[in-house]
């Protein structure tokens, strides 16, 4: 009987003496990430606000989008014909007019110099930030233009149909109604409005009306008051 008791309590103490050990030995490997784990802050994805042309429907990424809809960084965009298009990066203070009849691809990023990307495969893009934002706008030919984030500024590129040089810088995406509205990007009103007139013909319209106007100044004579005493 004795010995059956001595039997249990030695098997008793070798195992008491196990679990111990092993306590201890995974104490001091949990030890030096027992503290609390700090969790890395994700930053906010930037995304951007599209406003389509009288809430007409563009393709987003093979999708169809109208005004409201979010635009995420690496986004294609497809206007059709007769509907443009406008994209505002509030966190960048960027905004992106898009021309009818368009394909595009954009991507921003808050951390990078050039935080607004542009590749333009088809159509006419205009390009606006502020101060702090950069901007660029490539086309299969290369980088058309770039913005220098120390300004901020405006880029206006038209792809060429035959795969020439883009035309950069010569208003020609405002001529062809890049934007949402005519105050996006600050296109030429008068061009969206007529567009059949060319410039030539709207500066013999705005010479003529003010000439008009002038004429009877000019040939009043000395005297001011038609009254002839």
């Amino acid at each position: 009987m004795n010995f059956s008791f001595r039997k249990i309590s030695a098997a008793t103490a070798l195992f008491a003496t196990f679990a111990v050990t092993f306590a201890y030995v995974g104490a001091s490997f949990a030890a030096p990430n027992s503290g609390p784990r700090l969790s890395q802050p994700v930053p906010a994805q930037l995304l951007g606000i599209l406003t389509t042309q009288s809430n007409k429907a563009i393709t987003l990424n093979g999708a169809s989008a109208k005004s409201g809809a979010t635009v995420p960084s690496g986004a294609t965009i497809e206007t059709p014909a007769g509907i443009g298009a406008t994209i505002h990066i509030g966190a960048l203070g960027g905004v992106i007019c898009i021309a009818p009849g368009t394909k595009l691809t954009v991507d921003f990023d808050q951390t990078s110099v050039g935080n607004i990307k542009i590749t333009l495969t088809q159509g006419c893009v205009i390009l606006r930030t502020v101060k702090n934002t950069g901007g660029s706008i490539n086309t299969a030919q290369g980088l058309a233009g770039q913005i220098d984030p120390a300004n901020g500024g405006s880029l206006d590129v038209c792809t060429s149909p035959g795969g020439g040089a883009p035309t950069v810088n010569q208003g020609a995406a405002g001529v062809a109604g890049a934007g949402a509205s005519a105050a996006d990007c600050g296109r030429p009103a008068g061009a969206a409005a007529v567009p059949g007139l060319a410039t030539s013909t709207k500066v013999a319209l705005i010479g003529g009306i003010t000439a008009a106007a002038l004429t009877p100044l000019l040939f009043r004579g000395s005297n001011p008051s038609p009254f002839t005493p």
